[in-house]
């Protein structure tokens, strides 16, 4: 039995003090499971754990009791589904021998929640016939027997889910008599509840009393209430009920003096704040449809505007933000029609101008960009709109620090104050994301990780965990990925279940854990998820870059060279416009210019002309990139694009060398993985044995430690291909330095492999690993059936292996295919 089941009557009161006296006796209080602890449970039975919002409401729900928790999880919602019915009769057995007028009370206390102001019970119950003193004989049972505990001004329920079984017990009659009766009585007033409560409250029990009209007026004015505190999701709820009940209240109008359109651009507004982007653009496209709009106004500052202008202007930009948060096309264009729409000196028109300036820099027009947010702050300054400020200080700060590292800092974080202090939600999200990217760029990862544990901090402070801490949740997964540690990335990316554009976007991250682990084919499949999230004829090119970029790489270490160069020269045509301007940020193109140089180095390496040919136009692509994306305050990035592009191989070496250097303090540990098989290959070419080696051994550390399949994978093939020896190996005598290229190339015939392997043998061995029969070698390397079935022979006595499918597997652990 659990401590708070003993009523003070209870004969257990008066014998667990004896038995305390007894020697053999000692007392254990088990105390109900904390949010951690019931994170654990919940985690233990389900095998994941629950989203933050969820387990909040899990917890309050069960009050921390193991087998509330268990018997909740086992529906498909455990944080809102019904109580199943053997908990919920093992909660009303608690009440089953109170009085009855205590049972009737409870009823009253339940249909409040599961807590109750004083005075409002007081208020009700006389409404029910009953005075303040019957009131307060009927509670004194419930009090005794630990149903209800007092608080400072009302009465609490044990815990909620027995607030819940109680209210369930009622009758349909009785439950909305007890709600007309809350609604009577919080129309009249009650001392000692404020407005806000009052109105909510209301709103509630007159829905919940199917009273249509009264339910449709107070929805209103409680979301008017709670827009004042930020209570973004309960006020879109709200909303939505105004929206629900307009049909059926036929003067609603009248009632709210409100056409129904205002209604719609009010809950389009709240959804881009509460998460919901995709209902924003249903709401704007309803509201657009009421006032008869088709297509984009789009007409000359000569021509009036539609009657309905100002309210066509506001869903124009609401829509317009939608379309910017879920990465689609559409948005300039939306708030080009706004701003157009909107009389001078609208309270909009800085919010306007703001949208403009963002969108600009995330479509890669940063001049324009910077002009937009300079313009803009006058503006909103003139108009008193502090949040209009804020976001165009966040996007001028962003443009400032893409320029040159640490201009733009305190312009960002003043952006990010000022939209806190202004209640600017949108903006202060944007600004934190923003300044954790910063700071990732500049290689601060902890500094970065700081700041997405403090966005999800303010996401659960007001209540939007689950629409908007994805996005905070997917910067602090990029950052542990960053770091090597792709355990933590993937459990983070688990938790994600956020709007499109960072659902899609978790996906790419997977797709980055995917190659580095070596898993093509789970690549390819999250490719296919994220195009059908992100269809790429209406999305922005910049979410499919690093998707374009996964695929090369693919291509590049399944021998599929010239398949990768096709992307890489793809995708540097698409991104040079008519006069070399990048149409994508510039901040991603330089992370990624080391990966299109790396692949022309090595088609430039190739015997064949077709790939040298291949290689000479993305270098001609590379050489018409504007200086400001080649040459960047990122000098790692920067140095191994010098390195991968420089035809004297000492000099390769040298500058991949200065880029590790530049990454040593910051914690890169994927890109020092890339840099060092770079430097592996300048190595190799330069006929530095001794750098070739020091730095494979440092890659496949890395890699072993790390997880990192692929680096291991090159690793063990290098080592195999150049007669390099394994980590604690002493080095061949005399062994000669092979110039060969990291993926492909000729190697000496009289070179040998650690397991004294010839060229010939070691590309036989490639073909018996990949399951090829010896007449398919044969063909593959122009000999004979006859010649093969020699070398395969030799090779197998050289591994010391017995059988062909003993060989085959030999090689696979090479990582020869």
């Amino acid at each position: 039995m659990r401590t708070d089941d003993l009523h003070r009557t209870h004969p257990l009161r008066r014998l667990l003090p004896e038995l305390q006296r007894l020697s053999g006796v000692r007392r254990l209080d088990v105390e109900p499971l904390s949010r951690d602890e019931v994170d654990a449970q919940a985690t233990a039975l389900r095998g994941a754990g629950l989203d933050p919002a969820d387990l909040d409401l899990l917890w309050e729900r069960s009050g921390g009791n193991p087998l509330f928790v268990e018997s909740l999880l086992n529906g498909h919602d455990p944080a809102g589904a019904a109580l199943p019915d053997g908990p919920r009769d093992l909660l009303l057995a608690s009440i089953e021998s109170l009085p009855e007028p205590t049972r009737r009370v409870l009823g009253l206390v339940a249909t409040a929640g599961s807590r109750v102001a004083h005075t409002l019970l007081a208020a009700v119950a006389r409404r029910a016939g009953t005075t303040e003193e019957e009131l307060e004989e009927a509670l004194r049972p419930a009090i005794d027997a630990k149903v209800l505990r007092t608080t400072e001004d009302g009465y609490v329920f044990r815990h909620a889910l027995l607030a819940e079984a109680v209210h369930a017990d009622l009758l349909p009659g009785e439950r909305v008599r007890a709600h007309r009766r809350y609604a009577e009585a919080l129309r009249r007033g009650v001392p000692r509840v404020s407005e806000r409560e009052r109105a909510v409250q209301l709103a509630h029990h007159a829905h919940a009393a199917h009273d249509q009209p009264l339910a449709l007026e107070t929805a209103w004015s409680a979301a008017d209430q709670v827009a004042a505190v930020d209570a973004y999701p309960e006020q879109l709820a709200l909303l939505e009920r105004v929206l629900e009940l307009w049909e059926q209240v036929p003067d609603a109008g009248e009632r709210t003096g409100l056409q129904r359109v205002d209604v719609l651009v009010r809950a389009a507004q709240v959804c881009l704040v509460a998460g919901s982007v995709r209902r924003a653009i249903d709401y704007a496209d309803d509201g657009l449809t009421e006032l008869g709009v088709g297509g984009l106004y789009g007409k000359s500052a000569e021509e009036d505007p539609p009657a309905e202008a100002e309210r066509i202007g506001l869903l124009r930009h609401a829509r317009a933000l939608a379309l910017k948060e879920m990465g689609l096309d559409g948005a300039l264009e939306e708030l080009t029609d706004a701003s157009i729409l909107l009389p001078d000196g609208n309270p909009e028109s800085a919010a306007i101008l703001a949208a403009i300036s963002a969108t600009l820099m995330v479509r890669g027009h940063h001049q324009h960009a910077e002009f937009g947010a300079r313009r803009t702050l006058p503006i909103a300054r003139e108009l008193g709109d502090r949040r209009s400020e804020a976001d165009a200080l966040i996007t001028l700060g962003s443009l400032l620090e893409d320029k040159e590292s640490g201009s733009g800092l305190n312009v960002l974080g003043n952006g990010i104050r000022i939209a806190r202090e202004a209640g600017g939600i949108q903006a202060e999200i944007r600004g934190l994301t923003n300044l954790g990217g910063v700071l990732k760029n500049h290689g601060r990862l902890e500094a970065s990780a700081e700041v997405a544990l403090e966005g999800l901090r303010r996401c659960r402070e007001l209540g939007l965990t689950r629409t908007k801490g994805g996005v905070f949740t997917y910067g602090l997964a990029v950052t542990r990925f960053n770091q090597g540690r792709f355990d933590e990335a993937e459990d983070l990316l688990d938790g994600i279940d956020d709007t499109s554009i960072t659902r899609a976007r978790a996906l790419v991250l997977r797709m980055h854990l995917d190659l580095y682990r070596w898993r093509p084919d789970a690549v390819r499949a999250a490719t296919d998820h994220f195009r059908r999230l992100l269809p790429e004829p209406d999305s922005s090119p910049l979410e499919h870059l690093p998707v374009h970029m996964v695929l090369q790489q693919i291509a590049l270490h399944e021998g599929r060279l010239e398949d990768a160069g096709r992307i890489s020269l793809t995708m540097l045509t698409k991104a040079l416009g008519e006069r070399g301007v990048l149409s994508n940020t510039q901040g991603l193109y330089r992370s990624i210019l080391p990966w299109h140089a790396a692949v022309a180095a090595l088609l430039r390496d190739e015997p064949e002309e077709e790939p040298k040919r291949l290689a000479l136009r993305i270098e001609e692509a590379l050489d018409t990139l504007p200086p400001d994306v080649i040459h960047s305050d990122a000098p790692a990035a920067d140095l191994a694009a010098r390195a991968w592009r420089s035809h004297d191989a000492v000099a390769s070496l040298r500058l991949f060398e200065r880029a590790l250097s530049e990454l040593a303090p910051t914690g890169l540990v994927v890109s020092t993985a890339e840099c060092h098989l770079g430097a592996v290959r300048a190595a190799l070419r330069a006929e530095d044995r001794a750098a070739a080696i020091r730095h494979l051994d440092a890659l496949h550390t890395l890699a072993v430690e790390h997880g990192m399949v692929l680096f291991e994978r090159e690793a063990l093939r290098l080592r195999a291909r150049h007669a390099l020896p394994g980590p604690g190996e002493r080095p061949a005598t005399g062994a000669a330095p092979e110039p060969a290229a990291l993926t492909g190339g000729p190697t000496p015939a009289r070179a040998t492999t650690p397991m004294g392997l010839t060229r010939r043998e070691l590309e036989v061995l490639v073909e018996v690993a990949k399951g090829s029969s010896n007449r398919e070698i044969g063909r593959a390397l122009f000999i004979s059936a006859k010649t093969v079935s020699v070398h395969v022979t030799n090779l197998m006595t050289k591994l010391g292996v017995r059988n062909r499918t003993a060989a085959a597997t030999k090689g696979r652990e090479l990582g020869l295919v």
